[in-house]
């Protein structure tokens, strides 16, 4: 090689390295526009109209949005064919920024509540079709109900996961009852329409209620919690055996754990929405 050619290339060299080399993959980049996309959005989107605002083809868009769909990042209304941004990407950012936070509010409140229940208490977050348990206080009592930081339990058989079900956006809600429904005991809703009642009285009085459902002889009581766009990003629940938990009350449990979850709510910034609490439970 030439001194001349050895100079060319290394000038090529320098000027391509002052530039810095390209990385970009199209068709990632395709994908966090569309997601950027969703994110933006007033309203599920059509894959039509992500197309023409992204100006793609409309088949490179559906192929996209399927790979994201089955992924969890993005949701689809079956009814409509309308996307929407996902639990597993609110998830991310949850985690991201103010799952620590989110443990360091509720901590004290769940002290509280297992204080003065004498039972185990928790905080859940929503993890794709799962709630998963972040933080917990376990009962003194040698009988007790406690999973363990990082665990993940079903949604539609606990407490916690109810809680969170019932206030998703009706697309999210629609998916993961699109899934069939594991049957953990006897007692375990397995019926979508069923558990679309039981989510209907959730909406109404702000807590759940799990009788055996997700262990026998187990009874807990959970929460939401919101964040500042009226969103619900985690839950908070009560849990022992079926006998201490009757013996503690109903409405004693419920009024503790709404007081703890709007007290969590208000420190995180979060916006309660308007919901039937002054409706007492049946003992």
């Amino acid at each position: 090689m030439s001194r001349s050619e050895s100079s060319s290339i290394t000038t090529e060299v320098e000027e391509q390295s002052a530039s810095g080399p390209d990385y970009s993959i199209a068709v990632l980049q395709n994908a966090l526009d569309v997601l950027e996309l969703l994110g933006d959005a007033t309203k599920p989107l059509g894959a039509t109209e992500i197309a023409r605002q992204l100006g793609a083809t409309k088949s490179a868009t559906y192929r996209i949005l399927v790979n994201l769909e089955a992924r969890g990042y993005v949701i689809k209304n079956p009814a409509t064919a309308h996307y929407g941004i996902g639990a597993r990407l609110l998830g991310f950012g949850l985690r991201a920024g103010s799952k620590a936070t989110l443990v360091q509010a509720a901590h004290s409140r769940l002290e509280h509540l297992s204080s003065h229940l004498g039972e185990t208490a928790n905080l859940g977050i929503l993890e794709g079709y799962e709630v998963q348990y972040i933080d917990i206080v376990e009962s003194h009592h040698d009988l007790r109900m406690a999973a363990r930081v990082g665990a993940r339990d079903d949604l539609h058989s606990t407490a916690m996961g109810k809680a969170m079900l019932a206030f998703l956006p009706s697309t999210e809600l629609d998916r993961v009852l699109q899934r069939p429904l594991r049957q953990k005991t006897s007692r375990t809703v397995t019926s979508s329409d069923r558990l679309r009642e039981d989510l209907d009285i959730i909406r109404q009085t702000g807590i759940a209620v799990e009788n055996g459902e997700n262990e026998l002889s187990a009874s807990c009581f959970g929460v939401p919690l919101f964040g500042p766009a009226g969103n619900v990003i985690a839950a908070i629940s009560v849990a022992g055996p079926e006998v201490r938990m009757k013996a503690a009350g109903a409405e004693r449990i419920r009024k503790l754990l709404i007081d703890a979850a709007q007290s969590v709510t208000n420190e995180i910034g979060g916006t309660w929405p308007k919901l039937d609490t002054n409706d007492r439970m049946e003992e």
